[in-house]
């Protein structure tokens, strides 16, 4: 009866489990893709700048691979790497298509007035990149630690019930025996113990 009842228990966990991994994939890759399509736009202004305020820029752009790097490790000991890498590609071609690829001569005539801008607007994304990530995480992986603890409580009953359904068979066995030990025709005395024939019937010999 426990095992057939821990069939289904151990289904559910896995479901819950699967579902707390592709969300966690899912919300990575959006984050990700999210920030290569910012980044190759920052590195498509760079080229447009003297060199000595490229390396700025560059600054700004190695923080997007250092913090992809990261996402990376967390992906691959969840076992989501494949999952984080599809929504990734996803989010960054919505991305770029939301945005849209400016001509070569409009970005060199607006790179010196927005680069200021931009600067910015990359250290706040990283900034919340970090931040929804984190968070996440956290909310997944709680997630995952209530339906674990659910199931467990669930198995801890089971578990109790067979464990007195038991002790009441084994109970009701030996007032049975003990009932065909009194019940003896005199002169006789019961030999060993009671036994339970194929029928279900409880045999004492006796002498």
């Amino acid at each position: 009866m426990s095992e057939a009842t821990q069939n289904p228990q151990q289904q559910t966990e896995d479901q819950y489990l699967q579902e707390a991994q592709n969300f966690f994939g899912q919300s990575m890759g959006r984050i990700k893709g999210r920030m290569q399509s910012d980044s190759a736009q920052l590195e498509s202004l760079m080229q447009q700048l003297p060199e000595e305020s490229q390396a700025q820029v560059q600054e700004m752009t190695d923080s997007y691979s250092q913090f992809e790097g990261v996402m990376d490790q967390a992906a691959q000991d969840a076992g989501v790497q494949e999952v984080m890498d599809e929504a990734a590609q996803q989010s960054r071609q919505d991305s770029d298509e939301a945005v849209g690829q400016e001509p070569a001569d409009q970005a060199a005539g607006q790179a010196q007035e927005t680069i200021g801008q931009v600067g910015d607007q990359a250290q706040d994304a990283a900034g919340q990149a970090a931040g929804q990530a984190t968070d996440q995480a956290g909310q997944v992986a709680g997630q995952a630690q209530d339906a674990v603890g659910g199931v467990t409580d669930q198995v801890g009953q089971v578990a109790g019930q067979a464990t007195d359904q038991a002790g009441q068979v084994a109970d009701q066995a030996q007032e049975a025996a003990g009932g065909v030990a009194e019940n003896l025709p005199e002169g006789f005395e019961a030999v060993g113990e009671a036994t339970t024939d194929e029928e279900g019937n409880t045999v004492q010999r006796a002498e």
